[in-house]
C-alpha cells in the first residue's frame, strides 16, 4: 500500500508541481514544502515553545507563530480555496506529534459550524486532520459537533471572554465513540487555548482517557497575536 501510495504522490507531482506553502512558487531541487525564501521569514517555536500546556487537553502542540507569512499563509488557505496545503501543513506538523504524542490511537479535529462550513464550502481543521491521520496510519473520525454559532474569537481581547464564548458551542457527535480513546484533536491556529479547552472538556466528559492537541500555528511570541478569523467571517483589510 505504502509503495502504490508514493506512485500516486510522484504521479501527481508530475501533474501538480510542489510549490511552497507560504508563497505559491514552484519549489526547486531540494526545497521541501517551502521555498527557501520563506524558510527565513518563518518564525519557529523553538523546544519547549512548540508545546503549550492545557487543563482538558494535557499539552498542545503548535510549531509556527501565526504572523507574517504564515498569517497570510492561512488566511489564503482558509478563505481562498487553496486546500492544498493542508496536506503540506500535516507534513510539516507531523513530526511533532510523532514526538509529543505517540499514545494517540485516534485523530479528531474541533469542527466548524454548519453554517459556517456550509459558507466556505470545507472545514479547514477536518482537511489537516484527514492528512495528518494518513501520515500516522491512525484513524480519523468525526468526534464532535459545533452545535452553536459562535462570534468571531478574534474580536474577544480577554481570555475569559473568549471562553465565555465557546462555552457549550460543542457537543459529541452522534454516534461516536469516544470512551477510552487517547485523541489527537487538531485544530488550525490556537491563540489562548480557549476552543481546544472547551472541546477537550466535552471529549473528556465523555470518556476520553486522553486528549492531546495539535495546531499548526499559534499566536506571538508576544501573546498578542490575533486569532484566525472564525466561522466564516473573511477579516475586513
Amino acid at each position: 500500500m505504502k509503495l502504490l501510495d508514493r506512485c500516486v504522490d510522484k504521479c501527481f507531482d508530475l501533474v501538480y508541481p510542489p510549490r511552497c506553502v507560504f508563497c505559491d512558487a514552484l519549489l526547486a531541487e531540494g526545497e521541501q514544502y517551502f521555498c527557501r525564501s520563506c524558510g527565513e521569514q518563518i518564525s519557529v517555536a523553538e523546544g519547549s515553545d512548540a508545546v503549550r500546556p492545557g487543563t482538558y487537553v494535557d499539552r498542545c502542540v503548535a510549531p509556527l507563530y501565526y504572523e507574517g507569512i504564515v498569517r497570510t499563509s492561512f488566511l489564503d488557505y482558509k478563505f481562498h480555496e487553496k486546500t492544498w496545503r493542508a496536506s503540506v501543513y500535516a507534513a510539516l506538523l507531523e513530526p511533532y506529534v510523532k514526538e509529543a504524542f505517540p499514545d494517540a490511537d485516534t485523530v479528531a479535529w474541533a469542527p466548524l459550524s454548519r453554517r459556517s462550513q456550509r459558507d466556505r464550502g470545507y472545514d479547514q481543521s477536518a482537511l489537516i486532520a484527514r492528512a495528518l491521520a494518513k501520515r500516522l496510519e491512525l484513524p480519523c473520525a468525526r468526534l464532535l459537533d459545533k452545535v452553536r454559532h459562535t462570534g468571531q474569537q478574534s474580536r474577544l481581547s480577554l481570555p475569559e471572554e473568549r471562553r465565555a464564548n465557546v462555552l457549550g458551542a460543542y457537543a459529541v457527535h452522534q454516534g461516536a465513540a469516544v470512551r477510552g480513546r487517547r485523541i489527537l484533536l487538531v485544530d488550525d491556529v490556537i491563540t489562548t487555548g480557549s476552543t481546544m479547552e472547551e472541546c477537550g472538556r466535552v471529549l473528556t466528559a465523555a470518556g476520553a482517557e486522553a486528549v492531546h492537541g495539535a495546531a499548526i500555528a499559534q499566536a506571538g511570541r508576544g501573546g498578542g497575536a490575533p486569532d484566525a478569523p472564525e466561522d466564516g467571517a473573511e477579516p475586513q483589510q
